[in-house]
């Protein structure tokens, strides 16, 4: 398996090593979203692709009974988010292992679901964004926070596992998706779109 497979689905030693790196490198745009992001003081909040759990670390440092969901498609991430978690876990912290074109969740039971530098990787981003309407309570809220990097980079011939979207894109499938009060934030190259359930 090459460097950049394990963009999209970490494995082995390779995918270990990528998961510290990509906290380290998606820092600052998390600490930038999460700044717009309102998160819960209850009920329950889902992190698709947690990858390290890093953000599900963050979050639980702003909300005081919220409890968090993690999920991701690799098993070395759910792996990490369980350490990186291990004091929150089975309390306040659930790691899984799934997809988000399949959601494990009942039907209106998660007040927010977010999505980390991921939606570039998942196979069938439309699928996943009605699944993700359906699990949201009424009034519930996605964010998708992304990096759209140097748009001189063909990223998707450099990460083959990776389909680049634009903030008007992923805004234009949220509205296909039945999606409400969409809004789009943007700092340099980085981007949030956020919709409701209504």
């Amino acid at each position: 398996m090459s460097f950049t497979d394990n963009f999209g689905n970490p494995k082995g030693l390779l995918g270990r090593m990528m998961l510290v790196s990509m906290d380290k490198e998606h820092l600052p745009m998390a600490q930038w979203a999460l700044e717009q992001i309102s998160i819960p003081d209850s009920g329950k909040v889902a992190d698709l692709g947690c990858g390290g759990g890093y953000n599900i670390r963050r979050m639980l440092g702003l909300s005081e009974k919220a409890k968090f969901i993690g999920l991701d498609i690799s098993d070395e991430s759910v792996k990490k988010a369980e350490k990186v978690n291990k004091n929150e876990l089975g309390k306040r912290v659930k790691i899984i292992k799934g997809s988000a074109e399949n959601l494990p969740f009942t039907d209106n039971s998660i007040d927010l679901i977010t999505a980390f530098e991921t939606v570039f990787f998942w196979k069938k981003p439309e699928i996943a964004f009605r699944e993700i309407y359906r699990s949201l309570v009424n009034g519930g809220c996605f964010a998708v926070i992304n990096n759209y990097g140097d748009p001189n980079v063909d990223w998707e011939k450099k990460v083959p596992c990776m389909t680049r979207y634009t903030a008007e894109q992923i805004a234009d499938m949220l509205k296909s998706a039945k999606f409400a009060d969409i809004s789009v934030n943007k700092k340099e190259n980085l981007f949030l779109v956020m919709g409701y359930k209504r």
